[in-house]
Formats: C-alpha cells, structure tokens, sequence
C-alpha cells in the first residue's frame, strides 16, 4: 500500500521529468553540453527551492541566502549578496539591519496579483533609509506591515499575494571575497511581530504542499531563465559575417533539431509564442537596477568586444551568462568585470574582451568556452544610460594597444 507520504514523493518524482522536458524543449538546450548544463541546473534548483520554498514558513520567515557560488538562476551578479524572506500579507513585521561594506544596499517586497504575475510592490534604497549611527557602523529598524505603524521612521507596505523581500547588497568585487571576510556582509534579523504560535507537528498534507510549492518554484524558474533568454536572444550581437550564425529551428516534422550547427531562426512572433508573458515581470527587477544584453553565438576563433564609456553611478559591470540565465562559474574564472575593475582608456573609454581563453588583454572576461550565451550590463543609480556597442571579432584582429 502506498502512503499518503510516498505518494507525495512519487508525484514529485514525476513532476521532475516534465520539468526536465524544458531543457530539452523549442527553447531550451542546442548541444550535449548545454543538456549537461541544464540538468545540473535542475538538481541546483531542488536545493534552492528546498530552502526558499519547501521550508517556507510565512508566520516566523528566515532570511535565506537565495544565490551562493554554486547556485545560480534568474540573472544573479557575482558582486551580489541577496537574502529573501517569505511574508504574509495579513501580519506585522520588523527587520533589523547593521550594515556592513556593501556600496549599495536594497531592500524589496515582491508580490502577486490574481494572474500570479509579480511585482515590487514597496522597496526601500540605502539612500532613502534613516540609518543611526552605532559605534561606527550604520543601523536601521524597517517596519513592514500592510499599515504604516504610528512613529516609524522606516517602512515597506505589504500588500496582493505571497509576498517575500529580498535584499541586494552589491561589493566592489566578487561576494567569495566577502565570505572570505575581505568585506563584511550587513547583519540583519526579521522577526514577526504578531503573536503566532510555532507550527504543528508536520504532516503527511505538509509535506505534498511544501513539495507543490518546491516544483512550482522550479517551473517558474526554469520558465524565466529560458524565456528571457529566447527573447535577449532576438537582439542578436553584430556580425561582419553570418557564417558562424547558429539560430534554432523546429522542423516540419515538429521537432527540434538539437544540435547547434542544424539550427534556422525562430520568427519574434514563434518566440513569444512558446514564452509566458509572466516571465519578465517574475525576473525579480531591482529599484535603480538598469540592464541592457544581447545575445552571441561564438567560434572557436571569435572573441566579443564590448565598447563603451564610463557613466556616473554606483556601479556597472558586464558579465557573461548561459542559456538559462544561470552567472558563470565566478568560482573558477572571471565571469564578469565591474567597473572598479576595469582599466579605462583617459577619456573614460573601455574595450571589454569576452571570449573562452584570455588573448591577453587588458579587460577580459570568460564565455567558459560556450558557444551561445548572453552578455549583460548592468547599472546602477545611473545618471545617463550606459550604451555599449557589442561586435564579434576574431580573436588575431584585437589591436595592440589592448594587449598587456
């Protein structure tokens, strides 16, 4: 006889093999190494949704390290700390922060509408909270609460459906450096604030729904790494020459051609087609976060080139991401450049190198020798918009002046 318990198991063991039916699906792996990376991908997601998700608990949340070197999705930075917390609508809560090194610290609630479509419904920017001072160091009490609280200084509204928070705190280099203890990572505590008691014993009900919740984070996941992919993939980096140009195709037979050399283009028409319209809007966009990418195909003798000058703002950097919109493995190789890293020329001018080994050059970041991925920049509290030119090269054209 199967119990309830295993039956909730056997459901989710099921539920898997749909969702792995996205890696291979119209927009989702083109090569074995993509298929390879994609499954990864999932078994990454089962931890993270364990965590975010499955172990929820709305009446007394945890603030959870949503992205770490080894789990990554939903276009995450490498200089990035988030932390998340799930909330409920109907409760109070209060949020402690000491911070810590970051040059720039955020914090939004996130929600849904009766369609499941997200949106930041209140955030709160380091600049526009009243932080006291505390032997040094910088602190602040953020109320968060559907009602405004008589005297708070500081307050986030909480309102729609299943809301959560996430805080961003950016660092001038790769977060490895702040778990290294190069840099301190702010210090921050949620509680509620209502009297609710610890749950129940757990249960049989408990478990199917902490698992519902754990592949539902998964579809919705896995739909907006591959969807915003498929749509950045319209705007395709320039070529002097199509040669190496691998678009995909579904044949007339209705299947897709997996590998990359046999591949024609999709219509924008097709591409949106296959995509929810929810995938954007759920992509988790950040208040005074400004991104502009594109797409690129590369061979083995190509390098990109990313042209630009330097904007005032907080922080820009330009990073490498794979077809599920997973960051590079920052763990190993450089994956993306911020722009305290990057060597300028005296007019503020830069040349960024994106390619699979470095051709020795001043600005170079690695595509981990793929073939297809996006190339992303990302600014924030940008007084003028950073416009960047994107071109593929071959890697023997780089001049001189940018070899060291």
């Amino acid at each position: 006889m199967t119990t309830p318990s295993q039956a909730a198991w056997n459901r989710f063991a099921d539920q898997l093999k749909d969702i792995g039916e996205k890696i291979v699906g119209p927009i989702g792996a083109r090569s074995p190494r993509e298929r390879a990376d994609g499954f990864r991908y999932l078994a990454s997601l089962i931890a993270g949704g364990h965590e975010l998700e499955m172990e929820a608990d709305r009446a007394h949340p945890v603030l959870a390290r949503a992205f770490t070197p080894i789990r990554s999705f939903v276009g995450d930075g490498p200089d990035t700390l988030y932390h998340e917390a799930k909330l409920d609508e109907s409760l109070c809560y209060e949020l402690t922060v000491r911070r810590g090194d970051d040059i720039f610290f955020s914090i939004v609630v996130y929600a849904s509408d009766d369609d499941g479509m997200r949106s930041m419904a209140s955030f709160l920017i380091d600049k526009d909270i009243a932080f006291e001072e505390d032997n040094g160091d910088q602190v602040a009490t953020i109320h968060i609460s559907a009602e405004r609280p008589e005297g708070a200084t500081n307050w986030l509204k909480l309102e729609a459906k299943q809301p959560f928070i996430m805080t961003r705190q950016y660092f001038p280099e790769c977060v490895i450096e702040v778990d290294k203890g190069k840099y301190r990572a702010a210090i921050m505590n949620i509680e509620c604030l209502n009297d609710v008691p610890p749950p129940a014993q757990y249960a049989a009900a408990d478990l199917s729904a902490g698992l519902d919740r754990l592949v539902a984070f998964m579809h919705d996941t896995v739909d907006a790494g591959l969807g915003v992919s498929a749509i950045v993939g319209m705007s395709n980096i320039e070529y002097d020459s199509d040669a190496h140009s691998t678009p995909t195709r579904i044949g007339a037979d209705g299947q897709l051609a997996v590998e990359e050399e046999e591949h024609e283009e999709y219509s924008p028409d097709e591409v949106f087609e296959l995509i929810d319209p929810k995938v954007v809007a759920n992509n988790l966009p950040g208040p005074g976060i400004g991104y502009s990418g594109v797409s690129f195909k590369l061979a083995a003798d190509e390098t990109i080139l990313i042209e630009g000058k330097d904007v005032p703002c907080r922080y820009w950097s330009c990073q490498v991401f794979d077809n599920y919109l997973q960051a590079g493995d920052y763990r190993h190789y450089p994956v993306a450049i911020n722009n305290r890293q990057a060597v300028y020329d005296e007019d503020g001018s830069f040349r960024i190198y994106a390619s699979g080994e470095n051709p020795g050059v001043k600005n170079w970041i690695s595509t981990e020798g793929r073939h297809r991925g996006q190339v992303v920049l990302r600014t924030l509290l940008a007084e003028t918009d950073l416009l960047p030119e994107m071109s593929v090269i071959k890697t023997a054209d780089i001049p001189e002046y940018d070899r060291v």
